[in-house]
């Protein structure tokens, strides 16, 4: 009985503390940053197509994208396959309607949900542009926030990381 007690005792403190860094972090349960986070640290253009980012004290990387004309802030995730926008975030690009229907199946850390495939025109951080990017509209609910995935990342001539900078050249 007493095991049992010490061993939930342990697990709902871990809880708590994961919770606590996810709150301070300003992540969602689903692991992206919310829509309204804004970006902790403009990026730094070091020359033309060249931007250095420097990592919140979390340790996460957290950018103002411009899709198009519009600002998103994104929080840069190598481990997304895509860049992928919530919902909301899709509407308010313009890329989705209220009649389409999510049948494509993503997985995020969360499980199995729908997601539209959408095409960005272009997506902007300082002077990096790339064009044509591969997205994922999550269906509603399934996301707060936008991920920068690396159908954006993986067309650069450079991404690095070292400690708390990430610089991106293309």
């Amino acid at each position: 009985m007493l095991k049992t007690v010490i061993l939930a005792s342990g697990v709902m403190l871990g809880a708590a503390y994961m919770a606590g860094d996810a709150l301070r972090a300003g992540l969602t349960p689903g692991g992206a940053a919310p829509a309204h986070v804004a970006a902790r640290a403009e990026p730094e253009e070091t020359r033309p197509g060249n931007v250095s980012l420097r990592a919140d004290p979390d340790g996460h990387f957290r950018v103002d994208a411009s899709v198009g004309s519009r600002r998103v802030p994104m929080l840069v995730d190598t481990g997304a396959t895509v860049v992928a926008l919530s919902y909301e975030n899709g509407q308010r690009l313009g890329v989705i309607s209220a009649s389409d229907r999510f049948d494509a199946r993503v997985t995020t850390a969360n499980g199995s949900v729908g997601a539209k495939r959408v095409v960005l025109r272009d997506v902007t951080i300082g002077s990096v542009r790339v064009t044509d990017v591969a997205a994922v509209v999550l269906a509603p609910g399934a996301m707060d926030g936008a991920l920068l995935g690396m159908s954006f990342l993986g067309r650069l001539r450079k991404l690095e990381t070292s400690r708390d900078r990430m610089v991106m050249e293309r």
